[in-house]
């Protein structure tokens, strides 16, 4: 069995990195969290939305005459040049969130691999070892509701 990864993340540069993305919230106060029916029904705002907005905006500005006059011209640029700027950032988290997920799926199989491994071998030991035995059946915890089928004692 070979080794996925081998790292150190101490719970000091956990934390460290856990106030460098606060901080980063702070610097976004305006975000907010929508309702999972709103988000289904409007769908993300992709990069090709974005440009869509952005063509949409330059028409808007070279032929404002044409819009309704109710229309606000200047909070549809705010909100265009909020969605350009938030894609950028969400580019960036989205990469780190894929680089975290694939070192923690990473960090998973060395894991699993290895407790394997070590209960496997406290199994076999526990033949022999009463106090390895007790180790053995509260590990066995894990595995007792495994192969049941839901609704059966």
């Amino acid at each position: 069995r070979t080794n996925k990864i081998s790292a150190d993340f101490t719970t000091a540069a956990k934390t460290a990195a856990l106030t460098k993305i606060n901080e980063a919230k702070t610097q976004m106060p305006f975000l907010i969290s929508l309702p999972e029916v709103e988000r289904k029904k409007y769908g993300n705002m992709g990069p090709k939305s974005v440009a869509y907005a952005n063509q949409c905006l330059e028409g808007a500005i070279a032929f404002p005459n044409e819009l309704k006059a109710n229309f606000n011209l200047v909070e549809y640029q705010k909100d265009v040049a909020l969605a350009n700027n938030l894609l950028g950032v969400r580019v960036a988290v989205a990469s780190l969130l894929e680089l975290i997920d694939d070192t923690m799926a990473a960090a998973g199989i060395d894991v699993m691999g290895a407790s394997s491994e070590v209960y496997a071998s406290l199994k076999a030991s526990a033949k022999n070892d009463a106090s390895v035995k007790t180790m053995v059946e509260l590990i066995g915890e894990r595995f007792k509701a495994q192969g049941k089928k839901k609704g059966t004692l």
